[in-house]
């Protein structure tokens, strides 16, 4: 098995958000309302397409802060393909230069300068998108196929949360919860200190998917009609799921084999006769 260098995750101290740039919005939004009521159209459409072409270059912003904030808690992450932010502070600067140059005459130079003093501000505030893949070399370990299984298995985990907020027996719900909650100290574990791609493969095959289809049976029959004794296997299954994670937890940060062991094929077998 391929041993990995632990990742470090850098952070900023303060994470960042577009909240002051929405702020804008409001004096915008009255300005442009005001020329509605001064039935001057014309300026009403003018300012109402810079209303929206300003929006939605702050949103670009926003989904761009977003990733990064995803990519800086990742201790192993690809860098975002699409440059959002870079997008999102053009499309600002586009805005201002419409505003002063076609909305209110401002002349092209002083437009020119008021739409690069606000990108060169958003810049300087927000930063630019992460451009630099966090990967290790040399270590033996696919990490973009790793990154790949990772999302996958998120992705997984985010359904098996959906399936449980549909089931009303609190008892089996809390033990999916317990036991979704250990899957996801696995995944963290294996983000700070990847080994093998086949963990993360296992760990989904063995786990995740099993898990997923029996809850969504679970929650395809009528309640009523199901035998008390498979409810409490289900939770059992669980529970020992819960306990073994713990286990393989210890083994992964302690270097060991990875050897996960969750017996849930009989259990779907039930459910499919």
């Amino acid at each position: 098995m391929a041993k990995a260098k632990k990742m470090q995750i850098k952070e900023r101290k303060k994470a960042t958000t577009a909240t002051y740039l929405y702020l804008f919005l409001v004096p915008m939004f009255l300005s442009t309302i005001l020329s509605l009521f001064s039935k001057d159209y014309s300026r009403f459409i003018l300012k109402l397409l810079s209303f929206f072409m300003l929006m939605g270059s702050i949103k670009l912003i926003d989904i761009g802060l977003e990733n990064e904030r995803e990519y800086n808690h990742s201790a192993i992450a690809l860098a975002p393909k699409v440059k959002f932010k870079l997008f999102g502070t053009i499309g600002v600067a586009i805005t201002l230069f419409f505003l002063c140059y076609v909305v209110d005459n401002f002349g092209l130079l002083n437009s020119i300068f008021t739409a690069a003093v606000g990108a060169f501000g958003l810049v300087a505030y927000y930063g630019t998108d992460p451009v630099k893949n966090k990967i290790p070399q040399g270590s033996g370990v696919n990490y973009e196929k790793l990154i790949k299984e990772i999302k996958e298995a998120e992705e997984k985990l985010k359904a098996i949360e959906k399936s449980r907020d549909a089931i009303e027996d609190s008892e089996l719900k809390q033990a999916i919860t317990e036991a979704t909650q250990k899957a996801e100290d696995i995944l963290t574990t294996i983000k700070e200190d990847p080994k093998d791609i086949r963990i993360a493969r296992k760990f989904m095959v063995v786990y995740l998917d099993g898990v997923k289809d029996v809850i969504n049976r679970y929650n395809s029959f009528e309640k009523e009609s199901l035998d008390s004794s498979f409810r409490h296997r289900l939770i059992e299954l669980l529970n020992d799921a819960t306990n073994r994670f713990d286990k393989e937890l210890d083994r992964i940060k302690s270097n060991e084999v990875f050897d996960l062991d969750v017996q849930i094929d009989a259990l779907k077998q039930q459910l499919n006769n």
